[in-house]
């Protein structure tokens, strides 16, 4: 009996010791995993850095351009760079001594609009960035633009994925102008609003639609104060 009892002791001993081991290997494994995580985690973020750097390098490419609608196709006769020289600085009133440093300027790729279709618009490449801010600047505040009984728009020329993400806001503007709340959508797709004095900033639509299902947004509906 006693030297079952010796046996069984010894077994006991053995299993102690093998269970263990599992742990320490399965500890070990969970480590390699936790490892290996980490490592994806960061190479993720790594190819997050990199397409938002190529995405800010495409923009600092583009930030010289913007788009300017002309009402009628031809008036630049041949020749838009001397037309835009000409037009811009008498249409935002500008000083009269301001010449504009236009690298290029050209029509918007496509075929010839028929008379009744929408123009194609103008591509303008500055040569001074402080020079697009003034006129960007200028537009904003002096309004509506009217050019030979033609209205005029006059905004920057945003990337493909840029203006992507900004058109993801559509259904979330019409919704706030449905409950009265004016917005501004600011560089690069961020929408803000203001609120009984609070301002809100929105980089994703369904945050907008989130804030607007809750009870207080929803009963109150009152208009804000202003943008920031």
């Amino acid at each position: 009996m006693a030297e079952d009892i010796k046996n069984i002791h010894l077994l006991l001993l053995q299993l102690t010791s093998s269970v263990a081991e599992v742990k320490e290997a399965i500890n070990n494994l969970q480590q390699s995993q936790d490892c290996l995580g980490a490592r994806v985690t960061e190479v993720e973020c790594r190819v997050s850095r990199i397409k938002d750097a190529e995405q800010e390098e495409l923009q600092r490419r583009q930030q010289m351009e913007q788009r300017l609608t002309v009402a009628v196709e031809g008036v630049e006769g041949g020749n838009p760079m001397q037309f835009l020289q000409s037009v811009l600085p008498d249409l935002l009133g500008l000083d009269k001594e301001r010449h504009l440093e236009i690298e290029r300027a050209h029509r918007a790729l496509g075929p010839r609009p028929a008379p009744d279709q929408r123009p194609k618009a103008f591509i303008i490449k500055l040569l001074r960035f402080p020079t697009r801010e003034l006129l960007l600047r200028t537009a904003r505040l002096k309004g509506q633009l009217v050019w030979r009984e033609s209205r005029i728009s006059l905004c920057p020329d945003w990337s493909r994925d840029l203006q992507i993400k900004r058109q993801r806001f559509t259904e979330a503007r019409r919704m706030l102008q449905d409950h009265n709340i004016k917005f501004g959508l600011f560089y690069p797709a961020i929408l803000k609003i203001t609120v009984n004095g609070e301002t809100r900033s929105f980089t994703e639509p369904e945050e907008v639609k989130k804030f607007l299902s809750e009870p207080e947004t929803s009963s109150s509906r009152e208009l804000i104060d202003g943008l920031v």
